[in-house]
């Protein structure tokens, strides 16, 4: 009887307005809160960073389903030939694994191609070394090798070479491939800045050492790097010649590089700023020329 009474009691209670309309509202308040914050739980993850994979070797189905599972969108801006790749599959992307990022991301890729893609060999004849290097990047080509003769013509471009034979403009040759350069170094034993390359990654340095009219000399990663990824990744912790001051070098000498994932290696002093069109702009390296070698200390 008792038990009735307060049932009764509190029915009245929740049911007279000036208690039932704000614990109705308190309720669908509580329940859009709740269904809020599941929301952002489910689609963005509060917001958390993740970070990127690697889909390096995978084909163009295994990168899009990985990507489909960590919320990522793939994106294939370009495509090359590389005869000792596996035809079809990923062989670069921006961001690197293991930067992070947020769910939504697209990931820039490039593929190996299945057949050779061939492009027309531009006129570089007469063009300065920053002019032809554009007009190659421009076409889908590398700067491979730089040599230097003597010529009135500092800088400029005197001879294309594709695997050691002169190239005609017009000759179709596999997109990707590299050039190398002949060029005019002047009379009087001119000799150029050499840069210093520490903190940057093998496709930066050699990007810089090109700018500066070098060449990349032989390359060592240490016992961090295990595969591919790796070696994208590292940085240069050493150089040879090591720049001192305002340290010039004969145009076209090689400089030695030796690269590492252990921060702790790198000196402190802060690294050269590389120039960059727009964040996702991918980085240069080339493939086919990969090589690890063990750095004996």
């Amino acid at each position: 009887m008792l038990k009735q009474k307060l049932i009764n009691f509190a029915k009245k209670i929740f049911l007279h307005p000036l208690v039932k309309t704000p614990l109705l509202a308190f309720s669908i308040l509580a329940i859009a809160v709740l269904f809020f914050f599941t929301f952002l739980h489910i689609f963005s993850r509060h917001g958390r960073s993740f970070p990127v994979p690697d889909f390096s070797s995978l084909t163009i189905e295994q990168a899009t389903e990985l990507a489909k599972d960590k919320r990522l969108r793939l994106e294939i801006t370009d495509s090359v030939y590389i005869a000792t790749r596996k035809p079809g599959t990923v062989i670069e992307q921006n961001p690197k694994s293991g930067t992070f990022v947020k769910a939504n991301r697209r990931v820039f890729v490039t593929t190996n191609a299945v057949n050779p893609i061939l492009e027309d060999m531009p006129n570089l004849i007469g063009l300065s070394l920053r002019q032809a290097k554009s007009v190659l990047q421009l076409q889908g080509f590398k700067i491979g090798s730089l040599s230097f003769v003597p010529d009135i013509a500092v800088n400029n471009v005197l001879e294309q070479k594709y695997k050691g034979e002169q190239v005609e403009p017009g000759t179709q040759i596999p997109k990707g491939s590299e050039i190398n350069l002949v060029l005019g170094k002047g009379f009087y034993n001119e000799r150029t800045g050499l840069p210093r390359v520490i903190g940057l990654t093998l496709a930066e340095a050699r990007n810089l050492l090109h700018d500066a009219s070098l060449n990349l000399g032989r390359y060592s990663f240490d016992e961090t790097i295990f595969d591919e990824a790796d070696s994208l990744n590292a940085m240069v912790y050493s150089q040879y010649p090591n720049p001192t001051g305002e340290t010039s070098i004969s145009f076209g000498a090689r400089v030695d590089l030796w690269l590492t994932l252990n921060e702790s290696r790198i000196p402190p002093e802060s690294k050269p700023k590389i120039e960059e069109d727009e964040e996702d702009t991918d980085d240069e390296f080339d493939y086919s020329e990969m090589e690890i070698e063990e750095v004996i200390e």
